[in-house]
């Protein structure tokens, strides 16, 4: 892990001395992403290895690195809460502050990972911001931030991040009429409220620095659209499915223990 955090810290440097504002890290950066570890075997060593939050030592060390800089850090982290373990990522302000924190809600095949029970965006002095990551990228989870009013939601991701999934982000931020900003592990996108495509890097790990201009007040036809969106007609949207994997109170039913249990079996089989 401290590799890994000194290779952020280069990152960041590199963006603030391009005069970065806001700085956004991939998923997991810290940890290289074990959520798929096996949680009998391995549950001590993801235990170690993961932060408290806001208390964490590298939480506290990006703390006094945005302190230095007098810049904004978004990162995704392995997080522990006593013995729970959560895919997370935290926001830090130019003091050092954790002023967002958010846990990945939509954990598909991270059977270590206990999912998390909150989607709202954060107000915060750059504005209405949300958070989602990486499979948390579907049309629902978008929905519920946007109706919220968040003006950017950001989605540091590790995986499947190729044009097709650009396409599909781009409706997600025209629909929602909010930016969206994808920091990847190989790839990065900024996509403004109409679906304009203002940063757009596959295969290639770098620091990208774009302009982006977040208006008090947006009159135009796409927020019309949205706001005459009918919730009076969205029940299904809400009531589980008889199949699904949780129920209407995010408690796993039969069926995602089920599943769950098969896809750890298929891990330890294959290691």
């Amino acid at each position: 892990m401290e590799d890994n955090f000194q290779r952020l810290e280069a990152y960041v440097r590199e963006a603030a001395g391009r005069r970065a504002q806001v700085i956004v890290a991939p998923e997991s950066v810290l940890d290289g992403y074990v959520f798929n570890a096996d949680p009998t075997s391995q549950l001590a060593d993801m235990l170690e290895i993961a932060q408290t939050v806001p208390d964490g030592s590298y939480i506290q060390r990006a703390g006094a690195l945005c302190k230095e800089l007098g810049i904004y850090l978004i990162f995704g982290l392995l997080e522990r809460e006593d013995q729970t373990l959560f895919n997370a990522c935290v926001m830090l302000d130019p003091q050092g502050e954790v002023i967002a924190h958010y846990r990945k809600i939509t954990t598909a095949g991270e059977y270590a990972i206990t999912p998390g029970r909150a989607l709202q965006p954060f107000d915060t002095p750059l504005g209405r911001l949300g958070f989602l990551l990486c499979s948390d990228r579907t049309v629902d989870n978008c929905a519920v931030l946007g109706v919220q009013g968040a003006q950017v939601i950001f989605i540091p991701m590790d995986g499947s991040g190729g044009p097709e999934n650009t396409e599909k982000m781009r409706w997600r931020a025209r629909d929602n009429h909010c930016w969206i900003v994808i920091a990847n592990t190989w790839s990065a996108v900024i996509i403004s409220p109409s679906g304009e495509l203002h940063l757009e890097k596959y295969e290639t790990e770098c620091v990208s620095v774009q302009y982006v201009h977040l208006p008090k007040q947006d009159n135009s036809q796409g927020r019309s659209r949205f706001v005459a969106r009918r919730p009076d007609l969205y029940g299904p949207l809400v009531t589980g499915h008889e199949d699904g994997y949780y129920d209407g109170e995010g408690k796993l039913t039969a069926a995602g223990e089920a599943r769950r249990q098969a896809t750890r079996r298929r891990a330890v089989e294959g290691a």
